[in-house]
């Protein structure tokens, strides 16, 4: 079998990000998409056999980027109260920059979900676990004292959650990273070690 170009593949997928934010997923074609590129339709096949495969891996680049991001907080040199703000700070970020990345945001949350339904409850388990990381590593390191670890985890989530809507409706509020912050720095300050 032929090798495909990883370079060609992320332009590809580059483009697609870029039309499906600007014209949403059902005014978006395969043919567009190679033109944007600038290779041949029948090249944009090699790689992806419909929209639904693109889609799909668009949203996988999202979630790769996610891990890379997570890596590079959780192996930090942060102390536990700073790796959980900032990697709070960045998904509150990569959420937002997705939600506002182009009006139809919300059709194409619709369309990826409708390809993977569970994708949601699986980047929320992700989240918890992470967050979960460095609230033990904080126990760990003397910089929490939390009792009832799995019950303050759960009021955390349920506190923090407000902040990263799911983009599958139309936005009825946007929420500011200044308030997320206040909430992190409030349990931050329940749980830090007197």
């Amino acid at each position: 079998m032929q090798r495909l170009d990883e370079a060609k593949k992320e332009a590809i997928l580059q483009a697609a990000r870029q039309r499906l934010s600007q014209y949403g997923v059902r005014k978006t074609t395969m043919s567009e998409i190679a033109q944007d590129v600038g290779i041949a339709v029948g090249t944009l096949y090699l790689y992806f056999k419909n929209k639904n495969e693109i889609l799909i891996a668009v949203t996988k680049a999202y979630s790769h980027q996610h891990l890379i991001d997570t890596e590079k907080i959780l192996h930090s040199s942060m102390s536990a109260p700073q790796k959980l703000k900032s990697y709070l700070v960045n998904r509150f970020r990569a959420v937002r920059e997705y939600r506002l990345g182009g009006s139809h945001s919300a059709e194409l949350a619709r369309s990826v979900i409708r390809l993977k339904p569970e994708l949601p409850q699986e980047q929320g388990k992700v989240v918890k676990n992470n967050v979960l990381i460095i609230l033990k590593e904080g126990i760990k390191t003397g910089s929490f004292q939390i009792n009832n670890l799995e019950q303050d985890l759960e009021v955390f989530l349920f506190s923090i959650g407000y902040f990263f809507p799911m983009p599958t409706t139309e936005r009825y509020y946007e929420p500011e990273e200044e308030k997320l912050c206040i909430v992190i720095d409030w349990f931050i300050q329940k749980w830090s070690v007197e």
